[in-house]
């Protein structure tokens, strides 16, 4: 047995073993090399195999935060200083209850203690997370591993799914969309025209979300899978689809802090799995909030489909 760094031979075999043991987190090679590979703050010693006689049969991979890009992460370099993530760790079932994760997960926290951080967040690394949260009734066993590691579980979040199938925007929102047009606000499909209202929209109110944004336009995204909130010229709303190679994945969802309250976020989520269900797709989600925002998402019909809960251990 081996636990070596992760050479680029091993995507297939790597592939094959993450999609059998994370069964509710698929990955593909196009995601992995996006997410991963491609990551502003890769670092080959965190991205860790463990191979038994040729055969890959556990993984790790842990990241800190080292550099401000993608843009919009200016203000998280200093705010993460102390800190590091566990992206994914996970072993062949003929492997488990050997040690083999106790030593994948060790290499990580050790990658993170060499890089000076004094923190280990599990799972939710922004922007490239591959799993949200610690989802334990998906994966029976996981928390009880992590909890004797050291963690401990903090927040409650959940993910939520609507489905397109039939959708139609109810009349209430449709009065309440004319009432918001009598105070001068629009919910509109993206247009280029839009690009400079759009990026200071989200450098004063999202700054972190610019980077989904500048994303879908460098890949050439249909403006209609982005969605905004005008009062007049001025952008104070904004939510997309596709994210990534997750066609149907929503968000995110946001109104600038002085306009919220008056429907608007909501029109804006409407308009939009609206044209979602127009285009044929069946099924609209995204995957994560708090609880205490669940409510709101429901009036829109998002149902909660999975339940995580972070977790995080002082080193």
């Amino acid at each position: 047995m081996e636990i070596r760094n992760y050479q680029i031979d091993d995507g297939a075999a790597l592939m094959d073993l993450w999609n059998q043991c994370l069964p509710l987190d698929p990955i593909t090679p196009a995601i992995f090399e996006d997410k991963v590979l491609l990551d502003p703050n890769f670092d080959l010693d965190g991205c860790q195999v463990a191979e038994d006689d040729g055969r890959i049969v556990g993984f790790v991979h842990a990241v800190v935060r080292t550099t401000p890009h993608p843009r919009g992460f200016e203000s998280l370099l200093e705010a993460d200083r102390d800190k590091g993530w566990i992206v994914a760790v996970f072993v062949h079932s003929d492997y488990r209850r050997q040690g083999l994760g106790s030593a994948l997960l060790e290499e990580g926290l050790d990658f993170i203690r060499s890089k000076g951080r004094t923190k280990a967040v599990l799972f939710s690394y922004t922007p490239n997370y591959l799993l949200v949260g610690l989802d334990a009734d998906g994966y029976p066993g996981a928390r009880e591993f992590f909890e004797h590691h050291g963690f401990v579980a903090g927040g409650e979040g959940v993910g939520m799914g609507v489905d397109l199938q039939g959708f139609t925007v109810p009349d209430w929102m449709r009065q309440r969309e004319a009432e918001l047009a009598q105070e001068g606000i629009a919910a509109r499909y993206f247009e280029r025209r839009y690009i400079l209202p759009a990026v200071a929209f989200f450098t004063e109110s999202f700054p972190t979300w610019l980077h989904y944004f500048l994303d879908k336009l460098d890949r050439g995204h249909e403006p209609d899978e982005m969605v905004i909130v005008l009062r007049g010229e001025e952008v104070i709303g904004y939510c997309q689809h596709r994210y990534y190679h997750h066609v149907e994945r929503t968000g995110p969802f946001g109104i600038k802090p002085q306009f919220r309250g008056k429907g608007a976020g909501l029109l804006m989520m409407f308009k939009l799995l609206e044209r979602m269900a127009q285009k044929g797709y069946k099924y609209g989600w995204f995957t994560g909030t708090d609880l205490g925002t669940a409510n709101y998402y429901a009036e829109a019909g998002y149902r909660v489909i999975r339940r995580h809960v972070g977790m995080t251990k002082e080193l």
